[in-house]
């Protein structure tokens, strides 16, 4: 083979693998590339929070919100004494993924499913829980309120279907069926959602949490005059 055959062959071969290249892996990556890149530059941000209101004690309420606007994650807290008259908070960065796990572990233990609870007699603690998203142009937002979530996390009481007469007296022999019992009424999610926002945030966080729970206590001995 002389040597133009010869270089002819390898441009030939070279020219193919180019062109095979090009419609099985460049096109499609030059095709998708703009899309990939919309959705890692598009807007990102999540946040929940939690009010806590408290019945007894030192605190009349607590505040915690986890804030991630794309990619920065904070926590803010504040808190509120039982006389009302002091309020202290802070906001904190939060460094590393724990605001994505602790967002997607919140999700699925019900952050947008759980439902209003009707508040128990003499509660002991009220809370109201609020989430907001958004991915690009779309997102959500919804709220929902509970109380006593460590009773819903331990109870053993059931809902009952009652089957009355359509007429006559109620009683057990006139054939309507009384009592059945439907479900049980215990839902621990609540108070999981609780506890993982109550304890989110590093030892530095929750010293400072503990720091201004202090302070506000001592204000109940000493209390600030009217200004």
């Amino acid at each position: 083979m002389s040597e133009l055959a010869r270089g002819l062959l390898v441009f030939g071969i070279l020219l193919v693998g180019g062109i095979v290249s090009y419609v099985f892996f460049f096109r499609p990556f030059i095709v998708e590339q703009p899309q990939v890149e919309n959705v890692i530059n598009e807007n990102s941000t999540w946040s929940v929070t939690m009010q806590e209101y408290l019945m007894h004690g030192p605190l009349a309420a607590e505040t915690y919100r986890i804030s991630n606007n794309n990619g920065k994650t904070t926590m803010f807290y504040s808190a509120t004494n039982r006389a009302g008259t002091v309020t202290k908070e802070f906001t904190a960065p939060i460094v590393g993924p724990s605001g994505t796990f602790l967002f997607e572990d919140l999700r699925a233990n019900g952050l947008w499913e759980l439902d209003d609870r009707a508040v128990r007699p003499d509660p002991v603690d009220e809370y109201v829980i609020e989430v907001d998203q958004t991915l690009g142009d779309q997102g959500g937002t919804r709220s929902f309120s509970f109380s006593d979530p460590a009773f819903w996390a331990t109870t053993h009481a059931k809902e009952f279907n009652l089957h009355l007469p359509a007429k006559g007296p109620i009683s057990g022999t006139n054939g309507a069926t009384m009592g059945v019992a439907s479900h049980s009424l215990r839902e621990p999610r609540y108070w999981t959602i609780v506890q993982e926002i109550r304890n989110f945030g590093s030892p530095s966080i929750a010293a400072a949490q503990m720091k201004i729970r202090s302070e506000l206590a001592d204000t109940l001995k000493h209390p600030i005059p009217p200004k």
